[in-house]
């Protein structure tokens, strides 16, 4: 298979005209001249813009999938909608052991609150019913999900009423729980198809290489992606999401953690800040680990040389992280990851460069939740200034790599490029050369792939995006086509 690929390249951090030649699944040359060779098939994008395929480094793939199998309610706006929604799919899903429900936004709902377990008795009673919080970090649970889930047994974290009666909303402790809960009772080819499911979203966004965060201590995720990955079109660099050092190096693993939680998240007032929350003076956040507990982690997964990762959120569980690299990392070799890494000041800032962490950040939290009157001002008040500053991690030279934390936001890197550039706070945005590098070369080197992948270059996978436009003033641009190492995997 040889053939050429004309366009505007993006080549050295620069669009020019030309085209690229192809042979087999690497890029073979580039012509950046008039001259360009006839005896070859030609594929004219005109005026079109080629990239290198983006690199998505935080996707939790099953996730991701079960949106399209289970109902998405990111649009739902009141209670009234949710119960119909609930009522539909309690019809037409009987078959699956329990009904789950993703992206429910507090935010969005008029009623500005939750749904009561009551009032979700009313429509499903013999059967569990679980809603996920947009974040991913509060459930909601029917009186039936809470006594077949938890035996009437109280979990840190289940909110109470008056009576000291579980009301059915879960955060901390109890909604890691259920998460755990619904994946490890998934039938595998539930899960398959979910992971198959993801893939077509993911390609049509113009991703060929992702970071798949999946797996918990008692599901088999990362194992059943492992011996199906070959049923996938694209690149998928799996972070097992457990702390059992032995079995993922046994199953041929370099990575562990993924989103390894360190905290919460802001929306469900988990995230561990060094001051309360704005809105909540009561609360900091939750810390879910101690100091020895992720010292031993960390130095027994480097010593066993595997990149680790963590979600770290809030600035007292991002200064948790670097406090206990700073007993033993010497250097950074391993490159280990910040997942969000958001709530930072200038002194953490210089502590991330001193140990070379890399920050793994997703810019779209900043389009849904940055900026006045959303998500961050009312969580932080005037320390919304402080969340993800991305024009300062730069300029201390920090390795920043992009992802869509999908399905929290979609994963769409355009979105994720046009986020990063035209941050909130005014300070922190950064170049479109700087922005795309987010999903292109950086990426590349987070993940170990920097040889081969995130550049257009000659002896690199023909690993390629076309773009109608450049996501600077809108990130709703036509994908035209994308090449998997010279093979178009799908086309617009």
């Amino acid at each position: 298979m040889e053939f050429l690929i004309k366009g505007k390249i993006y080549y050295r951090k620069e669009f020019l005209e030309g085209a690229i030649l192809i042979k087999k699944d690497k890029i073979w040359q580039i012509f950046l001249t008039k001259e360009i060779p006839l005896n070859y098939p030609l594929i004219d994008y005109q005026d079109s813009y080629i990239l290198p395929g983006f690199i998505d480094s935080h996707i939790h793939l099953l996730e991701l999938g079960l949106l399209n199998i289970f109902p998405d309610l990111s649009e739902v706006t009141s209670l009234n909608d949710l119960f119909d929604i609930i009522s539909e799919a309690n019809k037409k899903l009987s078959a699956f052991p329990f009904l789950l429900f993703f992206n429910f936004d507090l935010e969005k709902i008029k009623e500005k609150r939750f749904p009561q377990r009551e009032e979700l008795d009313k429509i499903v009673d013999k059967k569990i019913v679980i809603i996920s919080q947009k974040d991913g970090h509060t459930a909601i649970l029917n009186t039936y999900g809470l006594i077949k889930i938890f035996n009437q047994d109280f979990f840190p974290g289940m909110e109470l009423d008056n009576y000291r009666q579980p009301t059915g909303v879960l955060r901390g402790w109890a909604n890691e729980f259920i998460h755990k809960y619904y994946k490890k009772y998934l039938p595998d080819d539930v899960k398959i198809l979910a992971f198959q499911e993801a893939e077509k979203v993911i390609i049509k966004n113009g991703i060929t290489t992702f970071c798949a965060l999946v797996g918990e201590e008692e599901d088999n995720s990362y194992e059943l992606l492992l011996e199906n990955l070959s049923r996938f079109n694209t690149e998928i660099i799996i972070f097992p999401q457990i702390k059992d050092i032995e079995k993922v190096k046994s199953l041929g693993f370099k990575r562990i953690g993924g989103c390894l939680l360190i905290d919460g998240s802001l929306s469900s007032y988990t995230a561990a800040l060094s001051v309360p929350y704005e809105d909540n003076p009561e609360t900091k956040g939750i810390l879910y680990f101690s100091d020895e507990e992720l010292y031993h982690f960390f130095k027994k997964a480097t010593e066993a040389d595997l990149q680790i990762a963590v979600h770290a959120i809030g600035d007292e569980a991002i200064r948790q992280v670097v406090r206990v690299y700073e007993r033993f990392l010497k250097d950074n070799n391993l490159r280990h990851r910040i997942e969000h890494c958001e709530v930072l000041d200038s002194s953490l800032i210089k502590r991330i460069k001193k140990l070379n962490l890399i920050v793994s950040c997703q810019p779209a939290f900043e389009y849904f939740w940055g900026g006045k009157g959303k998500l961050y001002e009312k969580r932080l008040g005037k320390r919304i200034n402080c969340t993800n500053p991305y024009r300062s991690l730069l300029d201390e030279n920090i390795i920043l790599i992009g992802g869509s934390d999908a399905p929290i936001t979609p994963p769409n890197p355009l979105l994720g490029i046009y986020s990063a550039v035209n941050h909130p706070n005014e300070k922190e945005r950064i170049n479109l050369k700087e922005a795309i590098a987010l999903f292109t070369q950086n990426g590349a080197y987070g993940n170990f792939l920097e040889g081969s992948k995130g550049l257009i270059e000659k002896g690199y996978d023909a690993d390629l995006v076309i773009l109608e436009n450049l996501p600077i003033n809108d990130f709703k641009i036509k994908i035209k086509a994308l090449f998997k190492k010279g093979k178009k995997i799908w086309e617009n």
